[in-house]
């Protein structure tokens, strides 16, 4: 009973904040004692944000588990549904992100000798996995691609449909246990789930974390303006400027809200990662500090309206910076991230044709 007690409160750990389809593949592994594997994948594209820190840091948890978890560096995947760029410039983005992934993930706690990071692009040029994507597309519907999002759905290039085949695949040459996604892959799951089977292939478990909302808009996006978004980059007067402008609803509207979603998603569970104090001193209006152990707790207080919210402003802005500091530190001492930054996004607008 304590085995089987002990198995449920990992499952429960890792499933905390997440939405969970088909957990079996999770669980199964768990209760026979075999490690459990996963990933999550990424295209490199624009620069990410801070909200990419929702999935790294449920890495880092899974990782704390005792999870084996790559990173997927979808370098071919960027290629094709990013269809204006050159391939060389994705290539340098994507040593970009190895770097960035890297970073964060140490700033995270994670050792160094527990960061896997793979490219797509070393899975998919073998000839097997060329010939699961040959019969991926023989058992696969037009219409069954275009429903999984509004990037493929939209499209007039042939390129980006090929995109949900490959995600699907990678679950099956990582030989994972799960994926981790955001929620605005539930059409590609969903695709997964019902196509891989067709060629013999068991789906893997899906995990689904929150989107973080912009600071002023719905969603934080690489392609929106700079002022509704937190870049890796920003000095700590930038982060703190940005969190005292971001949008901040009073009362009971604690829905598409940046700020709060940030305590949810990334301040708490940091602070359950790498302290051992996990609670967060802020104000009231009262003029008393309180203690907050939780999101509920704070969530709760902000939405009567007793929380002073400049205060909640100052401990947002110091908290980020906590984490993103030691990935600023690393990125100016390094010549080579700093040249793939040069490479693959500082010189794109020289480049006027895919070569």
């Amino acid at each position: 009973m304590a085995i089987e007690s002990q198995e449920n409160m990992t499952f429960q750990t890792i499933a905390e904040r997440l939405e969970v389809v088909n957990p079996e593949r999770i669980t199964e592994k768990l209760q026979a004692g075999e490690q459990v594997t996963g990933f999550w994948g990424t295209a490199p594209t624009g620069k990410p944000h801070i909200g990419y820190l929702v999935p790294l840091i449920k890495v880092a948890e899974c990782i704390k588990a005792g999870f084996q978890v790559t990173i997927l560096i979808g370098d071919h995947y960027a290629y094709l549904i990013n269809y204006d760029v050159p391939l060389e410039i994705v290539e340098h983005r994507a040593q970009y992100y190895m770097y960035l992934m890297t970073a964060v993930l140490r700033s995270l706690g994670v050792p160094t000798s527990e960061i896997r990071i793979v490219t797509e692009s070393t899975l998919s040029c073998s000839d097997p996995y060329q010939r699961d994507l040959m019969r991926m597309c023989a058992v696969t519907r037009q219409d069954e691609i275009r429903v999984v999002g509004p990037e493929i759905r939209d499209t007039a290039m042939l390129s980006p449909l090929l995109c949900p085949i490959r995600q699907a695949l990678a679950e099956v040459y990582l030989g994972c246990d799960f994926q981790l996604g955001g929620l605005d892959q539930r059409g590609v799951f969903e695709y997964t789930r019902n196509c891989l089977p067709r060629i013999g292939y068991e789906p893997a478990s899906h995990l689904m974390a929150a989107m973080i909302p912009g600071l002023k808009s719905a969603k934080m996006s690489s392609s929106a303006p700079a002022d509704t978004k937190i870049m890796f980059s920003d000095s700590s007067d930038t982060v703190q400027e940005k969190i005292a402008g971001a949008n901040l609803p009073v009362g009971n509207d604690t829905t598409n809200n940046g700020i709060m979603a940030m305590f949810e998603h990334i301040v708490f569970p940091f602070r359950r990662l790498r302290s051992t104090k996990p609670s967060i001193e802020i104000r009231l209006v009262s003029g008393v500090a309180k203690q907050y152990r939780d999101y509920d707790g704070l969530k709760e207080d902000v939405a009567k309206g007793v929380v002073d919210t400049e205060d909640l402003r100052r401990v947002l802005s110091r908290e980020l910076n906590g984490i993103i500091g030691p990935v600023r530190e690393e990125h100016a001492a390094s010549s080579e991230w700093r040249l793939a930054e040069q490479l693959g996004y500082d010189m794109v607008d020289v480049v006027d044709m895919r070569l």
